[in-house]
């Protein structure tokens, strides 16, 4: 018999040979396919386990389809495809209590049995299913890397990058360590006076603006310099989009040289030659600099205008896509799947319009509110992260206390949760996010807390604490945190 379910924590199918059935065949094929797409996952495994016939019915990627968004597991399949990420694990460890996944729950063509190959989508949902497990239960592969750095550098000028399974990780004696945190070697060190947090790393190359006005890009792997961008921008710190084609800088001037409008560069990192200038114009205290002012994802550039507007370009063409008005003032800009974000603050309202990438139409405001006491003297944060809109709320900013309320993209509230801890915005990647870190002393040591989270369709799910080393990475498969003392990475490989 085809066996497809979930045996205590773990999904599974086997490729045993199904027996055939015969009164099912009665049943009209339309009339099943109704049933099955009311059907859970765990119900869909318990009908596909009776026969062959019906383990193909229900092997349907429009039934699993549905069921990995219902998760929020859809970039499973698309941007995160585990599919194509290799275990931290040995594979003979694999099993329903390991972090590894077991390769063989999948049937592939060349099963003995004959049966139709797991559909795509069930196979991710198989996927993100232990994944999803992993994390829930803290269940992963743990690593520690000891470095000799040389140098001890500052803490508050540390900057890090993930890309794959390489880490780099810039320090305050101007040398960046690219570190392979699968094989635990120190891949290369990159000699570099960077300009702070800008540091950039995708698709194997890290860019880095420099304090003498200039762009460097090196291969990752061996450290070599591949391009430099001659940016002419002398001491001033620079802000830096890059995704692997395009580097956009935004040079952040002094109160002095502040002008009314701001020119966002636009390189090429294959050549080093200067694509085009966009124009930002805005108020004289408001600069798209500042945090949340500006967003780049897929070739787009949004940047707020003027505190009351969101303009939008293609950053390839550098023509003006959309110009969009936001109701209230105090905006930030984000931009997410095929959407644009706009948060506006006035008082206690909180307003989340949401518009179309396309079309540059409203789609939906969302008036969310605060409900501060009077007199108020906290603060609150917004924040989208997995399509769950995130309203984080410090009743007094003198307390470290906060509530975060969550609202799906409809402006419906989902759930709310209280932090005894937080210190700033929250942090997310992916699916999974981090609740700034509050810092404590004893004796003088630095002990880091935290908060992980799992932003869900269903709400914000909180799955443990963090410390007392700092999270310096978060991820959907990995949590990586750092010893400032020792020097010592601690690696959590949750696939």
């Amino acid at each position: 018999m085809a066996v497809s379910g979930i045996p205590g924590n773990g999904m599974y199918e086997s490729t045993t040979a199904a027996s055939s059935g015969s009164l099912i065949y009665a049943v009209p094929d339309d009339l099943i396919q109704t049933v099955l797409q009311h059907l859970s996952a765990t119900d869909l495994c318990h009908v596909a386990s009776c026969c062959r016939w019906l383990r193909d019915a229900t092997n349907q990627d429009s039934l699993w389809l549905p069921l990995c968004q219902s998760k929020g597991w859809k970039h499973y399949g698309t941007t995160t495809d585990l599919a194509k990420i290799p275990s931290y694990g040995p594979s003979e460890q694999a099993g329903d209590d390991s972090a590894t996944f077991q390769n063989d729950r999948i049937v592939t063509d060349d099963n003995t049995a004959g049966l139709t190959s797991t559909c795509r989508w069930k196979g991710v949902y198989m996927r993100a299913h232990h994944l999803d497990r992993n994390w829930a239960t803290n269940c992963s592969h743990f690593k520690e890397c000891h470095f000799d750095l040389q140098d001890k550098p500052r803490t508050d000028l540390r900057t890090h990058s993930v890309d794959g399974d390489l880490l780099a990780m810039y320090n305050f004696n101007q040398t960046i360590h690219v570190y392979d945190i699968r094989n635990q070697t120190l891949q290369c060190v990159i000699n570099s006076a960077c300009n702070l947090y800008a540091i950039k790393f995708t698709d194997g190359v890290i860019v880095v603006p420099c304090d003498n006005g200039r762009v460097d890009a090196f291969d990752a792997r061996t450290g070599q310099t591949l391009q430099t961008i001659e940016g002419n921008w002398g001491h001033n710190t620079v802000s830096l989009f890059f995704d692997g084609e395009l580097v956009l800088t935004c040079v952040h001037t002094s109160d002095t040289e502040r002008t009314m409008s701001t020119d966002i560069c636009v390189w090429c990192v294959e050549d080093g030659l200067l694509q085009r200038i966009i124009t930002v114009d805005h108020t004289d205290d408001v600069c798209v600099y500042y945090t949340g002012k500006l967003d780049y994802r897929d070739k787009m550039l949004a940047a707020v205008c003027n505190d009351d507007h969101i303009h939008v370009w293609d950053a390839r063409s550098g023509e003006c896509l959309h110009q969009l008005e936001c109701p209230r003032k105090q905006t930030k800009v984000q931009l997410g799947d095929n959407v644009i974000f706009g948060f506006s603050t006035k008082g206690d309202v909180c307003v989340t319009s949401i518009w179309s990438q396309e079309t540059g139409d409203c789609q939906k405001v969302i008036d969310l509110h605060v409900g501060l006491p009077t007199p108020y003297i906290g603060e609150y944060y917004t924040e989208i992260i997995n399509n769950l809109i995130l309203l984080e709320i410090k009743i007094n900013v003198l307390d470290v206390r906060s509530s975060v309320k969550t609202y799906n993209l409809l402006g419906e509230f989902v759930n709310d949760a209280q932090l005894e801890y937080n210190d700033g915005d929250v942090k997310g990647n992916g699916s999974k996010g981090l609740f700034n870190l509050f810092v404590e002393t004893r004796m003088g040591r630095e002990d880091w807390k935290g908060v992980v989270f799992n932003a869900t369709p269903t709400g914000l799910v909180r799955l443990f604490d963090a410390g007392p080393f700092e999270i310096i990475w978060l991820d959907e498969i990995r949590m990586i945190l750092f010893d400032h003392k020792e020097n010592k990475l601690s690696i959590h490989h949750y696939w």
